[in-house]
C-alpha cells in the first residue's frame, strides 16, 4: 500500500469536524504553528519538526492554514510510513494564491506576510500532477493506517546494506562516505558497520547534530554508542588532540555540522564514517561531498544506498516531494564544458523575477554551486519581492547567474539610531544593518545600496572569468539608472580565493564578523564596491575605519590586513561606539578599539576586566554578567568624566 497524501480544504469548525470524526487520526502526529483543536497523539511547531528525525509516523496531519514550512513538510513526508496518510489542512484552494502566507515572514524580509501566487500556482501544479486528491468541504472518511513496522528484534542487513558492509570492511581509506536520499537505511547500514567494529573490540564514538536522529544507529549496532555533540568534540580535541587517534568515528547527517568542525573532526581520528543525506532540506549532501572531498588530504571511499526501506520503490509521495523541492534538478541541469568558442556567444540578460520555466536551472545551478541551498532559498526565489537577477547564458544553458536584493534607503533618523545602539532589528537590510549596528556606520542604512545574495558559476566555467563580467554587467546596469543605487555590497565566507575575487571585481572590504559562520567555518567578510559619487564618499570612510581600527581589534586576521599605524587618539566615532558600549547593545567586538584606546588615554585602573582582557582575551569568560560588568567600567568612567567630553 503506497503511502497517501490527502487535501482537505474548508473553514476551521468543517476542518475540526472532519478530523474529530475519523478514528483513524488520533493516533496522527500534528505539525503546525497552530494548536490542535482535538485530541492528538503529540503536536510540534514547524521550528521543532527536526526533533522528528528518525522517528517513523502512521499518519501525520499538516496545518498549511497559516502557511506552508516546505523544510517542515519534507520532514513530515520523510517521517510518514509505508501505507500512512498525511493530510493537508488548508481554508482555500482556488484563492489560496491570495491569502497571506506568515512563513513569508522568515524569508521575504518584509514586515507583514505577505501573498504567494508563484509558489502557490507551483504547488498547485504540483498537487495536480501527482493526482493526489483534493476534498473542498467533502466529508474524509480514512480507512486506519496500516501499523507501524517492528524492526527492533531482528536489525538485520538487506542484500544492498550487506554488500556495502562487506565493501566498508575490506577499504583501506581513512574516511568512508554513506550517502542516500532519505529512507534508505544509511543510519542502519552505519550501525551495522560499528557493530562490527564494537565486535571486533573497536573504540567507536558517534556524533551527529540531532541527538534524537542516532536512536537508529545505536538500534543497529546493538549498544548504546558514546555519543559527543559535535561543538562538545571539537573542544575535547583541542585540549587533548591525540586522546581520539585510535578510535573510529562515526558522523551522523554530516553535511549539518560546519566544515571547520568537520575537518577538525575527521583529521583526530584513526579511522571515520560519514553518512549524509542527498537532496535533503538540511543542505544538499552531493554539494557537500564535493566540498568535503576537494578539501580533505586523507583517503576515501564513497558508497551509496538506492532502495527505499520505509516506503516502496515507486512511492508517489517521495517522488512529489523530490518534484515540488526540486532536489535533483542540478543533476538536470545542462553542464556544457568550457568552450572559447561557447563564451564568445554568452549573454546576460537582467530580470527583476524569473521567469517560471527557468526556476529549475537558476534554482539547479544555485544547488551546484552552494551546497546549503535549501527551501526556503526556493520561496524566497518565488515570490520575494524587489529582487534582482543577472543571468548568463548561451545556447539554452544557464552558465552563471547573480542574485541581489535591495538594502538601505532609510528616512527615519529614530529608526536607524535605534539600529545603531542594537534596540531594533526591522527584517531585512542584513549588510546595512551589520555597517549600522557593529560598525556604526548610520550612512548604511540611509544610502540605497544592492546586496549580492547569492553569485553561482557552472564548475566547467569557474576561473574563466565568467564571474567578473557577470559583476561588471550589474554595475553598468545600475549606473546608467543613475542614483537608484549607491553602491553594492557582498558578504561572504573569507578564503584567500573569494577576497582575491571580489577585489577584482572593485570591491573593498570593511568588515569581518567577530566568530565564524556556522556553514563555511570561515569569517564572515563585507565588501563594498560604490557606484554613486555618495557611495563613494561612504565606502572611503567605512573603510578609513576600518584600517584605522583593525590593529587595535584583537581579530585574528588582523595582523593579515592592517596597514595603518595605530592611531591611539580618541575621535568622535570612539565616543560614539563608548556610549553605545556602555549604555546600550554594542557588541565588545565592535567597540574594543576605542575601548583600548581609552584604556591608554586615561589608565588602567578604571577598567580592571576590560585592560584584564586586552592582555588575555583568550581567557574571557562566557558569562553574561562579566559583559555587564565590562559595560559598567566604560558607563562609571563616562559619567564621571562627563565633563571632558
Amino acid at each position: 500500500m503506497s503511502r497517501a497524501l490527502l487535501i482537505l480544504v474548508g473553514e476551521d469548525n468543517f476542518l475540526a469536524h472532519q478530523l474529530n470524526h475519523n478514528l483513524s487520526l488520533k493516533s496522527a502526529v500534528w505539525i503546525g504553528d497552530v494548536s490542535p483543536h482535538f485530541a492528538t497523539q503529540s503536536s510540534f511547531p514547524f521550528s521543532k519538526t527536526k526533533n522528528l528525525l528518525g522517528s517513523e509516523f502512521p499518519a501525520i496531519i499538516y496545518d498549511a492554514r497559516q502557511g506552508i514550512n516546505l523544510d517542515a513538510l519534507a520532514i513530515a513526508a520523510g517521517t510518514l510510513q509505508d501505507g500512512g496518510q498525511l493530510l493537508l489542512l488548508l481554508n482555500h484552494w482556488a484563492d489560496l494564491a491570495n491569502q497571506p502566507d506568515s512563513d513569508s515572514l522568515r524569508w521575504s524580509g518584509e514586515k507583514y506576510a505577505i501573498n504567494t501566487p508563484h509558489f502557490i500556482a507551483f504547488l498547485q501544479e504540483k498537487i495536480a500532477k501527482y493526482g493526489f486528491p483534493v476534498y473542498q468541504n467533502t466529508p474524509l472518511n480514512l480507512a486506519s493506517p496500516k501499523p507501524q513496522k517492528d524492526r527492533s528484534p531482528h536489525c538485520q542487513p538487506t542484500l544492498e546494506q550487506a554488500r556495502l558492509l562487506q565493501q566498508m570492511a575490506e577499504a583501506e581509506e581513512a574516511i568512508l562516505i554513506v550517502t542516500a536520499k532519505r529512507g534508505r537505511g544509511k543510519s542502519a547500514l552505519a550501525g551495522l558497520f560499528a557493530k562490527q567494529q564494537l565486535a571486533q573490540h573497536q573504540s567507536v564514538i558517534l556524533t551527529a547534530p540531532n541527538k534524537s536522529a542516532v536512536n537508529i544507529f545505536n538500534e543497529f549496532a546493538g549498544a548504546e554508542i558514546t555519543f559527543m555533540p559535535p561543538d562538545e568534540l571539537s573542544e575535547n580535541l583541542s585540549d587533548a588532540p591525540q586522546q581520539f587517534s585510535n578510535h573510529w568515528l562515526f558522523v551522523d547527517e554530516a553535511a549539518m555540522i560546519p566544515l571547520d568542525i568537520l575537518f577538525r573532526l575527521t583529521k583526530a581520528f584513526k579511522r571515520v564514517v560519514l553518512t549524509t543525506t542527498l537532496h535533503s532540506y538540511e543542505g544538499t549532501g552531493r554539494g557537500f561531498l564535493l566540498k568535503f572531498m576537494a578539501k580533505t588530504d586523507r583517503t576515501l571511499r564513497h558508497v551509496e544506498l538506492f532502495t527505499p526501506l520505509r516506503w516502496q520503490a515507486d512511492d508517489k509521495l517521495e517522488a512529489f516531494i523530490d518534484d515540488l523541492l526540486l532536489c535533483d534538478c542540478e543533476d538536470r541541469l545542462p553542464q556544457p564544458p568550457y568552450d572559447v568558442a561557447l563564451a564568445a556567444q554568452i549573454q546576460i540578460s537582467h530580470c527583476e523575477r524569473i521567469p517560471h520555466d527557468e526556476i529549475e536551472s537558476v534554482y539547479g545551478l544555485l544547488t551546484l554551486a552552494h551546497y546549503r541551498t535549501s527551501p526556503l532559498d526556493l520561496r524566497r526565489l518565488l515570490d520575494a519581492p524587489q529582487q534582482q537577477f543577472y543571468l548568463a547564458q548561451a545556447q539554452d544553458s544557464l552558465l552563471g547567474c547573480v542574485w541581489a536584493v535591495p538594502e538601505g534607503g532609510l528616512t527615519d533618523k529614530t529608526l536607524i539610531r535605534q539600529i545603531q545602539r542594537g534596540e531594533r532589528r526591522p527584517r531585512g537590510n542584513l549588510v546595512a544593518q551589520m555597517l549600522c549596528f557593529q560598525a556604526g556606520l548610520e550612512e548604511a542604512c540611509e544610502l540605497r545600496s544592492l546586496r549580492i545574495s547569492r553569485i553561482a558559476v557552472q564548475p566547467n566555467w569557474q576561473q574563466k572569468g565568467l564571474g567578473q563580467r557577470l559583476i561588471a554587467r550589474m554595475k553598468q546596469q545600475e549606473m546608467k539608472q543613475q542614483g537608484s543605487v549607491d553602491f553594492l555590497s557582498v558578504s561572504f565566507g573569507y578564503t584567500p580565493e573569494l577576497l582575491a575575487f571580489w577585489q577584482k571585481c572593485g570591491f573593498i572590504l570593511v568588515h569581518f564578523s567577530e566568530s565564524k559562520e556556522a556553514s563555511s567555518g570561515c569569517y564572515s567578510m563585507v565588501a563594498l564596491c560604490p557606484l554613486s559619487k555618495e557611495g563613494r564618499l561612504f565606502v572611503q570612510r567605512a573603510e578609513k575605519q576600518f584600517q584605522r581600527n583593525l590593529p587595535l581589534s584583537l581579530h585574528p586576521l588582523a595582523t593579515q590586513f592592517a596597514r595603518t599605524e595605530i592611531d591611539w587618539t580618541l575621535d568622535s566615532s570612539d565616543w560614539q561606539s563608548l556610549t553605545d558600549f556602555a549604555d546600550f547593545f554594542l557588541p565588545l567586538s565592535s567597540a574594543l578599539p576605542s575601548i583600548r584606546r581609552l584604556i591608554t588615554s586615561a589608565g588602567e585602573a578604571p577598567f580592571l576586566l576590560l585592560a584584564d582582557y586586552c592582555k588575555q582575551p583568550e581567557k574571557r569568560p562566557n558569562k553574561k554578567i562579566w559583559l555587564e560588568n565590562c559595560r559598567r567600567e566604560v558607563k562609571k568612567w563616562l559619567q564621571k568624566n562627563a565633563v571632558l567630553l
